[in-house]
C-alpha cells in the first residue's frame, strides 16, 4: 500500500477523498494497493469521463497489437519528451517490471534514440513518437521508416498510445498532482502480461 501521506497531499485542485467517491469509485479505489493513487483520486472528479478513459486504457493494456514492451517504450518517450513527473516515476517501475534495461530508459530520457542498444524497429518507433509529440505531423521519411516495421493498425494504435499519455500528463501536470510513490507496475502485474 502507498504511504498514508498520499491522502493529505495537496494539488491545485482538491483530490476526491475516498469517503466522497461514488460507490463504484470507492470499491475500485480500495480493491488493490496499486489503485490507491492520487491519480485515481483526481480521476474520480471526472465521474462521467473517467470510466471511459479507464476502458480505453484497459484496451491499450490488453488488446492492442502493438507489443507490450514497444508500447512501454512509446509511453516512456512521451513522458520524457513532455516531462510528466508523476507518470515518469510510475513508468520507470513499469519498465523495470517489463525487463526494459535502465540504460535504455536513460537513453529514452535523454533522447538518444539512435543509440545502438535500440533495434532499427525501436529507433523508427521512437523517431515517430518524437515527431508526433513535437510536431504533430510526421514527415514522409519518418513515416516510411515506421511503416516498414508496423502495419496500419499498429501505427494508429501507437498514435492512440501517444495521445493517451500526452493527455494524462497534461492532467497531472496542470493539477500539480503530488507524487505519493510508485505504484505503476501493480496494474501490469495484475494483468499477468508478458514483457
Amino acid at each position: 500500500m502507498l504511504e498514508d501521506k498520499s491522502i493529505n497531499a495537496t494539488a491545485r485542485i482538491p483530490l476526491r477523498e475516498p469517503k466522497d467517491m461514488l460507490p463504484e469509485q470507492a470499491a475500485e479505489y480500495f480493491a488493490s494497493p496499486h489503485t490507491q493513487t492520487n491519480m485515481a483520486r483526481l480521476m474520480a472528479l471526472a465521474e462521467t469521463m473517467a470510466p471511459h478513459l479507464k476502458a480505453m486504457n484497459m484496451a491499450m493494456a490488453t488488446s492492442i497489437t502493438l507489443p507490450p514492451r514497444e508500447r512501454e517504450v512509446v509511453a516512456l518517450a512521451v513522458l520524457h519528451l513532455e516531462r510528466g513527473e508523476w507518470e515518469i516515476v510510475q513508468h520507470r517501475e513499469v519498465a523495470e517490471f517489463m525487463g526494459i534495461p535502465k540504460a535504455m530508459v536513460d537513453a529514452i530520457a535523454n533522447e538518444r534514440y539512435s543509440d545502438q542498444m535500440f533495434t532499427d524497429r525501436e529507433q523508427a518507433l521512437l523517431a515517430f513518437t518524437r515527431q508526433v509529440v513535437r510536431s504533430v505531423r510526421v514527415d514522409d521519411l519518418i513515416f516510411k521508416a515506421v511503416a516498414a516495421f508496423y502495419d496500419p493498425r499498429q501505427i494508429v494504435e501507437t498514435i492512440f498510445v501517444i495521445g493517451n499519455y500526452m493527455m494524462l500528463l497534461r492532467i497531472s501536470e496542470v493539477v500539480e498532482l503530488p507524487l505519493e510513490g510508485a505504484a505503476g507496475a501493480g496494474f501490469w502485474k495484475s494483468q499477468k502480461q508478458p514483457a
